[in-house]
């Protein structure tokens, strides 16, 4: 069977390498999936999880944001942050999202501090998918 080369990469290191049958990622308009032989595409990807399925087991990803190349033979995602969820910080994750909505109450809505929350909040919810 034909396998996807794929990469995750943030601004510190490539978070994860390796093949995978397929991808399922957050995009702009909605979660997208990538198999072998794929047409070429590109996207926006938002705060969410990425799921790698390799040699028949899943591995997921909380992503912040970042953009998505995908081709008939590999996919890359460059994101600014990558965090496998077995090893997610639960604690921390719930303190990230409280905070988040905290700061969504207390910001105008369309305001910069309130999308910025948005995406706060969207990650934690992530961190905190189940895997």
């Amino acid at each position: 069977m034909a396998e996807l080369s794929v990469e995750i990469v943030t601004p510190r290191a490539v978070a994860w390498s390796g093949s995978a049958s397929d991808v399922r990622a957050p995009g702009l308009l909605g979660e997208f999936g990538v198999y072998p032989k794929h047409i070429p595409y590109l996207t926006v990807l938002v705060p969410g999880v990425v799921r790698v399925r390799s040699n028949g087991v899943v591995k997921a990803f909380a992503v912040g944001e970042g953009f998505a190349e995908a081709g008939p033979d590999r996919i890359v995602l460059l994101c600014d942050s990558c965090e496998a969820l077995d090893s997610v910080d639960r604690a921390a994750a719930e303190r990230e999202l409280a905070d988040a909505k905290d700061a969504l109450r207390s910001s105008a809505h369309g305001s910069l501090a309130h999308t910025q929350a948005t995406k706060k909040a969207a990650l934690a919810r992530a961190k905190l998918a189940k895997g």
